[in-house]
């Protein structure tokens, strides 16, 4: 039943740890070289199945968070949400064997022994209130997830100062110095009771007409997810992905060139109601 946690779901959530370590042998077999880049459509395809059933199996399961810390919750949304973007672009084998390393080291300790700790300490499941992720208290205040690119700047301003004509207290990040979201940054995530994720442009397709987007907001949004902070997600138009299964929620696309249409929409999300957002 939805809300439980039994020895059913853990064993689904346990053999998604061998179809993670047979991945990354496939791997190895594939691509005896870690600089070549994974160019397979059969591996790429499974590399984003796996990290979109982890984003539903272990991310999305709000009852998991009366066995499994809020920390080590987030830790495993962003190490999924990673293999997920490496599924969708050039990524050479080094980056896959590194995140599935980390991963499967992690899996085991932090996940499966936890749940099943807590199965055979509650031998009847019932239904279970989440008490450190899903409880948290609604507070008017947004953390916005944003590129610090200077051709950004004005779309940034605009929605920060909608927010602001909103009654939110806006709260941002800084530029990124490293390759993974810093404490700083998850702390300031965590205490805000919205995320807002701006996916612009970033890198153009040859060829195409279609956009990558950063990196980084991509990686906070999934910190905010495993959270269950609510998300408002703002989409560039021809950007391609905002993120696998949390990029077919509901966003609102907005063009540069015509902001103004972006503004009534987004102050739109909040109405009269207990919390002043609508959900």
């Amino acid at each position: 039943m939805p809300g439980e946690i039994d020895e059913a779901g853990v064993l689904s959530i346990e053999r998604l740890r061998d179809d993670l370590a047979s991945f990354r042998a496939d791997l190895k077999v594939r691509y005896r070289s870690d600089q070549r880049q994974v160019t397979s459509d059969e591996l790429k395809t499974r590399a984003a199945r796996l990290a979109e059933t982890g984003m539903i199996e272990i991310v999305g399961r709000t009852e998991l968070s009366a066995a499994i810390s809020r920390d080590d919750l987030a830790r495993f949304s962003l190490q999924f949400q990673r293999l997920l973007l490496f599924s969708e672009r050039s990524t050479t084998r080094s980056k896959y064997d590194g995140e599935l390393k980390a991963l499967l080291r992690d899996y085991r300790a932090r996940l499966i022994i936890p749940l099943k700790q807590y199965v055979r300490n509650n031998p009847r499941p019932a239904a279970v209130v989440p008490t450190n992720v899903a409880q948290t208290p609604f507070v008017a205040t947004a953390f916005v997830g944003h590129s610090f690119a200077p051709a950004d700047s004005l779309v940034v301003e605009f929605v920060v100062k909608t927010l602001t004509a909103a009654g939110i207290a806006i709260v941002t990040g800084e530029k990124p110095t490293t390759d993974r979201l810093s404490e700083k940054i998850q702390r300031r995530i965590e205490a805000q009771g919205i995320f807002v994720g701006i996916f612009s442009r970033r890198d153009k397709t040859p060829g195409k007409d279609e956009w990558s987007t950063s990196t980084w907001v991509i990686e906070e949004k999934a910190y905010a997810l495993a959270l269950k902070r609510k998300l408002i997600l703002l989409k560039e138009d021809g950007v391609v992905s905002i993120g696998g299964i949390q990029g077919d929620r509901e966003y609102l696309e907005f063009s540069r060139s015509r902001l103004h249409d972006l503004g009534p929409r987004l102050l739109g999300l909040f109405i009269m109601s207990p919390t002043g957002f609508r959900s």
